[in-house]
Protein backbone atom coordinates (compact mmCIF):
# COMPACT_ATOMS: atom_id res chain seq x y z
CA UNK A 1 0.00 0.00 0.00
CA UNK A 2 2.93 2.29 0.93
CA UNK A 3 4.58 1.41 -2.22
CA UNK A 4 1.53 2.72 -4.16
CA UNK A 5 0.88 5.80 -2.83
CA UNK A 6 4.55 6.64 -3.11
CA UNK A 7 4.21 5.94 -6.92
CA UNK A 8 0.93 7.86 -6.99
CA UNK A 9 2.46 10.94 -5.25
CA UNK A 10 5.41 10.79 -7.95
CA UNK A 11 3.32 10.96 -10.68
CA UNK A 12 1.12 13.67 -9.53
CA UNK A 13 4.36 15.37 -9.16
CA UNK A 14 5.75 14.95 -12.61
CA UNK A 15 2.52 15.87 -13.61
CA UNK A 16 2.43 19.31 -12.32
CA UNK A 17 6.02 19.77 -13.55
CA UNK A 18 4.61 19.07 -16.98
CA UNK A 19 1.46 21.43 -16.61
CA UNK A 20 4.26 24.48 -16.14
CA UNK A 21 6.00 25.02 -13.05
CA UNK A 22 7.94 28.23 -14.01
CA UNK A 23 9.56 28.38 -10.75
CA UNK A 24 11.22 24.90 -11.09
CA UNK A 25 12.40 26.05 -14.38
CA UNK A 26 13.78 28.81 -13.58
CA UNK A 27 15.74 27.22 -10.05
CA UNK A 28 17.15 24.59 -12.15
CA UNK A 29 17.97 26.29 -15.22
CA UNK A 30 20.59 24.09 -16.82
CA UNK A 31 18.02 20.94 -17.07
CA UNK A 32 15.49 23.35 -18.97
CA UNK A 33 15.70 22.20 -22.61
CA UNK A 34 16.56 25.40 -25.21
CA UNK A 35 13.72 26.03 -27.17
CA UNK A 36 14.04 24.96 -30.68
CA UNK A 37 13.88 27.82 -33.59
CA UNK A 38 11.43 27.49 -36.50
CA UNK A 39 13.04 25.94 -39.32
CA UNK A 40 12.08 29.10 -41.72
CA UNK A 41 10.38 31.80 -42.94
CA UNK A 42 7.76 31.66 -45.12
CA UNK A 43 5.74 34.22 -46.97
CA UNK A 44 2.39 34.07 -44.57
CA UNK A 45 4.61 34.41 -41.42
CA UNK A 46 6.42 37.24 -43.19
CA UNK A 47 2.97 38.85 -43.08
CA UNK A 48 1.98 37.83 -40.35
CA UNK A 49 4.77 39.46 -38.50
CA UNK A 50 4.74 42.54 -40.53
CA UNK A 51 1.22 43.13 -39.21
CA UNK A 52 2.63 42.83 -35.79
CA UNK A 53 5.61 45.14 -36.13
CA UNK A 54 5.58 48.74 -35.29
CA UNK A 55 5.67 50.09 -38.61
CA UNK A 56 5.64 47.26 -40.82
CA UNK A 57 2.48 48.63 -42.79
CA UNK A 58 4.67 50.37 -45.61
CA UNK A 59 6.87 47.65 -45.63
CA UNK A 60 3.73 44.86 -45.57
CA UNK A 61 1.94 47.11 -48.12
CA UNK A 62 4.82 46.98 -50.91
CA UNK A 63 5.27 43.48 -50.37
CA UNK A 64 1.86 42.29 -50.84
CA UNK A 65 1.93 43.74 -54.41
CA UNK A 66 4.67 41.82 -55.87
CA UNK A 67 3.76 38.98 -57.93
CA UNK A 68 3.89 35.79 -56.03
CA UNK A 69 7.06 34.33 -57.40
CA UNK A 70 9.04 37.51 -56.31
CA UNK A 71 7.11 37.15 -53.03
CA UNK A 72 8.52 33.52 -52.15
CA UNK A 73 12.35 34.97 -53.83
CA UNK A 74 11.78 38.12 -51.09
CA UNK A 75 11.67 35.97 -48.38
CA UNK A 76 14.11 33.76 -49.29
CA UNK A 77 16.34 36.42 -49.45
CA UNK A 78 15.69 37.35 -46.43
CA UNK A 79 16.78 34.45 -44.71
CA UNK A 80 19.88 33.87 -46.89
CA UNK A 81 22.75 34.85 -44.56
CA UNK A 82 25.25 35.53 -47.53
CA UNK A 83 22.86 38.04 -48.30
CA UNK A 84 23.21 39.60 -44.85
CA UNK A 85 26.96 39.04 -44.65
CA UNK A 86 27.29 40.50 -48.23
CA UNK A 87 25.57 43.79 -47.13
CA UNK A 88 27.96 46.74 -47.09
CA UNK A 89 28.96 49.97 -48.94
CA UNK A 90 31.72 52.40 -48.76
CA UNK A 91 31.63 55.95 -49.51
CA UNK A 92 33.30 59.47 -49.35
CA UNK A 93 31.93 63.03 -49.41
CA UNK A 94 32.26 66.65 -49.16
CA UNK A 95 31.57 68.89 -45.95
CA UNK A 96 28.50 70.57 -46.89
CA UNK A 97 27.03 68.35 -49.30
CA UNK A 98 23.23 67.27 -49.80
CA UNK A 99 22.01 63.98 -49.35
CA UNK A 100 25.11 62.08 -51.50
CA UNK A 101 23.64 57.91 -52.21
CA UNK A 102 26.31 55.23 -53.27
CA UNK A 103 24.43 51.94 -54.53
CA UNK A 104 26.15 48.63 -54.87
CA UNK A 105 24.27 45.65 -55.89
CA UNK A 106 24.31 42.27 -55.07
CA UNK A 107 22.10 41.11 -57.88
CA UNK A 108 19.57 42.47 -59.96
CA UNK A 109 17.04 42.15 -57.31
CA UNK A 110 19.42 43.13 -54.00
CA UNK A 111 20.94 46.07 -53.39
CA UNK A 112 22.81 48.20 -50.55
CA UNK A 113 22.87 51.73 -50.54
CA UNK A 114 24.92 54.50 -48.57
CA UNK A 115 23.49 57.56 -47.96
CA UNK A 116 25.56 60.71 -46.24
CA UNK A 117 24.17 63.93 -45.68
CA UNK A 118 27.14 66.27 -44.33
CA UNK A 119 26.35 70.47 -42.90
CA UNK A 120 28.42 72.69 -41.32
CA UNK A 121 27.43 76.04 -39.43
CA UNK A 122 29.84 78.93 -38.81
CA UNK A 123 29.85 80.88 -35.28
CA UNK A 124 32.75 83.82 -35.53
CA UNK A 125 36.09 82.02 -35.48
CA UNK A 126 34.36 78.19 -35.43
CA UNK A 127 32.12 75.57 -36.98
CA UNK A 128 29.60 72.97 -35.99
CA UNK A 129 29.90 70.24 -38.34
CA UNK A 130 27.39 67.73 -38.62
CA UNK A 131 27.08 64.17 -40.23
CA UNK A 132 24.80 61.21 -40.95
CA UNK A 133 25.33 58.09 -42.65
CA UNK A 134 22.55 55.41 -43.31
CA UNK A 135 23.08 52.11 -45.07
CA UNK A 136 19.96 50.33 -46.35
CA UNK A 137 19.40 46.76 -47.64
CA UNK A 138 16.41 47.06 -50.65
CA UNK A 139 14.91 43.73 -52.02
CA UNK A 140 12.85 44.81 -55.31
CA UNK A 141 13.51 48.10 -53.79
CA UNK A 142 11.62 47.64 -50.81
CA UNK A 143 13.87 49.14 -47.51
CA UNK A 144 14.33 45.95 -45.49
CA UNK A 145 17.04 46.96 -42.81
CA UNK A 146 18.99 50.09 -42.57
CA UNK A 147 21.79 51.48 -39.99
CA UNK A 148 22.21 55.40 -39.35
CA UNK A 149 24.82 56.67 -37.53
CA UNK A 150 25.38 60.48 -36.80
CA UNK A 151 28.21 62.49 -35.58
CA UNK A 152 28.83 66.04 -34.78
CA UNK A 153 31.92 68.07 -33.61
CA UNK A 154 33.40 71.67 -34.04
CA UNK A 155 36.50 72.84 -35.95
CA UNK A 156 38.58 75.75 -35.60
CA UNK A 157 39.51 78.67 -37.55
CA UNK A 158 42.25 76.58 -39.42
CA UNK A 159 39.89 73.87 -40.62
CA UNK A 160 41.14 71.37 -37.84
CA UNK A 161 39.06 69.59 -34.81
CA UNK A 162 39.18 71.38 -31.60
CA UNK A 163 37.86 68.46 -29.30
CA UNK A 164 34.78 70.48 -28.32
CA UNK A 165 31.12 69.92 -29.12
CA UNK A 166 31.27 66.24 -29.62
CA UNK A 167 28.63 64.59 -30.03
CA UNK A 168 27.20 60.81 -31.55
CA UNK A 169 24.72 58.33 -31.90
CA UNK A 170 22.52 55.85 -33.74
CA UNK A 171 19.30 54.64 -34.95
CA UNK A 172 18.02 51.89 -37.12
CA UNK A 173 15.14 49.80 -38.74
CA UNK A 174 14.39 46.13 -39.39
CA UNK A 175 11.73 44.62 -41.18
CA UNK A 176 13.70 41.24 -42.04
CA UNK A 177 11.79 38.97 -39.78
CA UNK A 178 14.14 36.22 -39.87
CA UNK A 179 16.60 38.30 -38.07
CA UNK A 180 17.05 40.29 -35.06
CA UNK A 181 18.97 43.31 -35.19
CA UNK A 182 20.59 45.36 -32.57
CA UNK A 183 23.38 48.12 -31.87
CA UNK A 184 25.61 48.58 -29.17
CA UNK A 185 26.65 51.80 -28.16
CA UNK A 186 28.14 54.63 -30.66
CA UNK A 187 31.40 55.15 -29.58
CA UNK A 188 34.26 57.67 -30.77
CA UNK A 189 37.71 56.96 -32.35
CA UNK A 190 39.31 60.11 -32.34
CA UNK A 191 42.41 60.51 -34.78
CA UNK A 192 44.83 63.59 -35.88
CA UNK A 193 42.54 66.09 -37.36
CA UNK A 194 40.16 63.07 -38.01
CA UNK A 195 36.81 61.61 -35.95
CA UNK A 196 35.37 57.96 -35.92
CA UNK A 197 31.75 57.33 -34.53
CA UNK A 198 31.93 53.59 -34.95
CA UNK A 199 28.53 51.70 -34.39
CA UNK A 200 28.44 47.93 -34.29
CA UNK A 201 25.80 46.02 -34.92
CA UNK A 202 24.66 42.51 -34.45
CA UNK A 203 22.05 40.38 -36.59
CA UNK A 204 21.13 37.22 -34.55
CA UNK A 205 18.82 34.38 -36.91
CA UNK A 206 15.88 33.82 -35.78
CA UNK A 207 15.01 30.69 -37.97
CA UNK A 208 17.42 27.74 -38.96
CA UNK A 209 17.44 28.59 -42.59
CA UNK A 210 19.19 31.92 -41.42
CA UNK A 211 22.05 30.40 -39.72
CA UNK A 212 22.95 29.48 -36.24
CA UNK A 213 25.82 32.05 -35.29
CA UNK A 214 24.96 36.14 -35.19
CA UNK A 215 26.66 37.80 -37.90
CA UNK A 216 28.49 41.24 -36.94
CA UNK A 217 28.63 44.51 -38.56
CA UNK A 218 30.43 47.45 -37.80
CA UNK A 219 29.82 50.50 -39.27
CA UNK A 220 32.07 53.95 -38.94
CA UNK A 221 31.18 57.48 -39.77
CA UNK A 222 34.59 59.63 -39.99
CA UNK A 223 34.48 63.34 -39.95
CA UNK A 224 37.90 64.49 -41.90
CA UNK A 225 37.94 68.33 -40.20
CA UNK A 226 35.72 70.42 -41.96
CA UNK A 227 36.54 69.49 -45.43
CA UNK A 228 35.21 65.96 -46.22
CA UNK A 229 33.76 62.84 -44.69
CA UNK A 230 34.62 59.01 -45.20
CA UNK A 231 31.84 56.19 -43.89
CA UNK A 232 31.53 51.97 -44.45
CA UNK A 233 29.35 49.22 -43.19
CA UNK A 234 30.21 46.15 -43.57
CA UNK A 235 30.95 42.39 -41.61
CA UNK A 236 33.30 42.22 -39.08
CA UNK A 237 32.43 38.65 -38.10
CA UNK A 238 30.19 36.07 -37.61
Amino acid sequence: MRNRVTALALATAASVALAGGAGQAVAHDHATAKPTAPSQLTVDAYKTWLKRAPGGGPTLKAFSRLPTPKQRAFVGYLQNARVFKAFGVTQTGDIPSKAKTKTVRYNRDVTFTSTTVAASRTAKSTKTVSLSVTATERIFDIPVTSATTTLSYETGKDGLITGKGRKAGHKGTNFNAAFTVKAGATTFGPEANMLDALTNWTATPRFKSAGTKPIKKLQVLTGLGDHGTATTFRTVGS
